[in-house]
């Protein structure tokens, strides 16, 4: 994940198929992320 984070303008947040939410690259954090990740869950 710091990888991601750390090479990314832009990341884009899937929660089984739908998507959950963008994040500039500036304002992603890893709980963010997790957040989206899980939000159909």
């Amino acid at each position: 994940m710091p990888e991601l984070l750390g090479m990314s303008d832009r990341v884009m947040v899937m929660c089984e198929g739908r998507l959950t939410g963008i994040l500039d690259g500036k304002e992603a954090t890893q709980e963010k992320v997790m957040e989206l990740a899980t939000k159909f869950m």
